[in-house]
């Protein structure tokens, strides 16, 4: 075996070192060569978008063809769809605002069954009044009952004093009717009797008999005189032929003297009795008989006078004693009213008014005073939520919630109890007992849905992996009270029901609603909606910025729907065109725009993101700013 060369070595040593540099010399040429190749296609690349890369400050959106549902997002609280309200019915009073204090309530959710105690008021003072009304009350009904026995003896009373009156009419008649004795004899006309008029009228009363007594004396005294006469004169021819004496004579004349007396005397009695007592006795008896009947009409009026004014005292008496046992009943009410139970199955929240629900003051708690008609608790049924959440104007409008329509049914149910034929029914269904019963049976059944309103899905922050179905309930026709550090905003509140019974769901929990208006899926031209350029003094016209080699270019479109990140263009530009999304680069500040991360202009965010109520940040909630808000019917006005 040969040993190796060792110049041979040395010599290929040498050439290898001074090979090594050129090689890399030859890698570093080739990795500049590549990677001005690789500068230069990107310099002719970004050239053609962004005029030789002069722009670098653009946001640019390709447009392209995309599904664009329309839909509102809002958050809001859970409530129950069915609430029944704890109201304090206790009356103030005179005395002052409070009507009561409270003496024990139940803890605040609290799980209650219908007819369980939720809250006892103080009822002492009421305890005390009811005993003064009581001895109120029985005064009342004292006095009552006298003036009912006074009206009864008064109308017998009455009574009495007619019948009296109608006697003496009867007694002055019959004193009228004796002393005339008026009576129609037929027999003294009897032609007129055959053609049926009446007879003869005569008189056969007391005067017709004191006349013909005087006619009989008168008559008897006329026999006398004349027989007293012819025996004067046979007593005087006697005497002067010397049969008598003078004094026998004498006797006879004077017997003829007394006869004339006596007879001159029954003939004045006789025109006496004929031209003057006939008229005054019967003068007399009619004036009485008149008396008589105008004794029988004061009697009358003088009993209808009396009856009238005992009539009205027990009827004064007897209002003054409802009047005191109505106020009796209404404290006896007052009373129950002190102890309220519940009306329903539910759980028990204490109400917070709506200025009050940040704040950490306990309203209701024993000790507290409270008002009358003060809203004490409420009493939701949890088989039935809904979100109560709040809609900015402009999104309002195209929300619907449910076409209810009146039944009508209590107003016939209570028709159908008035027109009962037991007065019992009738009278019962007046009572406030049996009208709240009625109502609380039927108040489900009072509205008929004509039609649903719009679809809507539920998050509640409780639940996050779960989507609740559910649908617009109501949209309220004025705007909701505004806080005061968006007082500028409008804010509509709007409740969403869920359809489902969900269990676990509890009122005040957090949850995000999302109203479908327009769940098409067509896909359209759709690009941002703060790439759109255009404010109230363009009219309809909207604009926006498409990337060209030369640079931006100003385009008018035309708009159609929109949601809260994404508006349609119907034409204007094409599929694929490289739309500006943030135009104030181009323009300045002077352009009318929607800004990318809200409705307010950069340098005043949080006008566009406000808590409850808004859409997605990005198009929902914001300020009437110039270029905030959300859009005003189809085309946004940005």
């Amino acid at each position: 075996m040969t040993s190796p060369n060792p110049n041979s070595t040395r010599s290929h040593r040498k050439a290898a070192s001074h090979a090594a540099p050129r090689r890399r010399r030859l890698f570093t040429l080739i990795t500049l060569i590549l990677v001005a190749g690789f500068a230069a296609t990107g310099y002719f690349f970004f050239a053609g978008r962004s005029s030789a890369g002069s722009r670098p400050d653009l946001i640019l959106h390709r447009a392209k063809l995309e599904a664009l549902p329309v839909s509102v997002v809002g958050k809001g609280a859970l409530e129950s769809a069915d609430n029944r309200d704890i109201i304090c019915k206790v009356k103030a009073g005179s005395k002052g605002t409070f009507a009561s204090t409270i003496k024990w309530v139940i803890d605040d959710g609290s799980i209650v069954s219908k007819g369980q105690l939720l809250i006892e008021l103080d009822d002492s003072a009421l305890e005390e009044s009811h005993k003064l009304q009581s001895i109120a009350v029985e005064k009342a009904r004292a006095e009552w009952v006298k003036a009912d026995k006074d009206y009864l003896i008064q109308v017998m009373d009455n009574e009495s004093q007619v019948v009296a009156a109608l006697a003496a009419l009867r007694v002055a008649e019959l004193d009228v009717d004796k002393f005339t004795g008026l009576r129609a004899e037929t027999t003294l006309n009897p032609l007129g009797a055959i053609i049926g008029a009446h007879g003869t009228i005569m008189e056969k009363g007391e005067y017709r008999q004191q006349l013909d007594d005087v006619s009989a004396r008168l008559k008897a005294a006329e026999s006398d005189l004349e027989a007293y006469r012819e025996r004067s004169a046979w007593a005087e021819r006697s005497a002067k032929l010397g049969y008598l004496t003078q004094s026998q004579s004498k006797v006879e004349q004077s017997k003829l003297s007394g006869a004339t007396d006596a007879f001159e005397k029954v003939r004045k009695e006789q025109y006496i009795l004929e031209n003057f007592m006939r008229e005054k006795n019967f003068t007399d008896l009619r004036s009485k008989f008149d008396v008589a009947k105008i004794g029988l009409d004061k009697a009358n009026q003088t009993a209808d006078a009396k009856l009238v004014q005992f009539e009205s005292e027990r009827r004064t008496k007897l209002s003054v004693y409802q009047r005191e046992q109505d106020r009796l009943e209404e404290i006896e009410g007052q009373i129950r009213e002190c102890r309220i139970s519940a009306p329903q199955d539910g759980m028990v929240i204490y109400y917070k008014s709506e200025q009050n629900r940040g704040s950490t003051q306990q309203l209701i708690a024993v000790g507290e005073q409270v008002r009358e008609g003060q809203k004490l608790m409420r009493l939701p049924d949890l088989h039935r939520m809904q979100v109560n959440t709040r809609v900015h104007e402009a999104q309002v409008a195209r929300i619907r919630g449910d076409d209810r329509q009146p039944t009508h049914t209590l107003e016939f149910l209570n028709l159908g109890l008035l027109s009962s034929i037991d007065p019992m029914t009738r009278l019962a269904s007046q009572s406030e007992q049996v009208q709240a019963w009625v109502h609380d049976s039927v108040r489900h059944k009072e509205y008929e849905i004509r039609r649903e309103g719009h679809r809507a899905t539920v998050r509640v922050d409780a639940y996050p992996d779960r989507v609740f179905a559910g649908r617009v309930r109501t949209v309220a026709a004025v705007a909701a009270q505004a806080d005061w550090f968006s007082s500028d905003v409008k804010l509509y509140t709007t409740t969403v029901l869920i359809t489902e019974s969900v269990a676990g769901l509890k009122p005040d929990m957090n949850a995000e609603v999302t109203i479908h208006i327009d769940d098409a899926t067509e896909p359209v031209l759709a690009v941002p909606l703060q790439a759109i350029v255009g404010g109230a003094e363009s009219g309809p016209k909207r604009f926006v910025y498409v990337m060209s080699p030369t640079g931006p270019v100003e385009k008018e479109v035309k708009l159609g729907k929109f949601n809260d990140a994404m508006i349609e263009v119907l034409s204007g530009i094409g599929e694929g065109d490289d739309v500006v999304v943030n135009p104030k680069a181009v323009v300045g500040d002077k352009a009318k725009t929607r800004e990318e991360n809200g409705d307010a202009p950069r340098g005043k965010k949080g006008e566009g993101d406000k808590g409850e109520g808004g859409e997605k940040k990005g198009g929902g909630g914001g300020g009437k700013k110039k270029g905030g808000g959300p859009p005003k019917g189809d085309v946004p006005q940005v």
